[in-house]
């Protein structure tokens, strides 16, 4: 159960990581590849964080599913 809550804990952290990278300006975030609103959209910088934030999870998901089995 322990293992879990850690898991938790790790996942609430690069999710909020990920975000912060989304929302906010730096420098490599590339052209914008498609608008959602009038001044925020979807640069090629943030499907390299959604593809890093997505790799962190699933790798997450497979630690806790074969951690125990003997």
């Amino acid at each position: 159960m322990l293992r879990w809550l850690f898991a938790l804990v790790v996942a609430g952290i690069v999710s909020a990581f990920a975000f912060l990278l989304i929302t906010g300006d730096y420098l490599n975030e590339g052209r914008v590849l498609f608008r959602l609103t009038e001044d925020h959209g979807m640069h090629q910088g943030d499907i390299f964080v959604l593809c890093g934030w997505a790799a962190a999870l699933l790798s997450e998901i497979g630690l806790l599913v074969t951690t125990g089995k003997r």
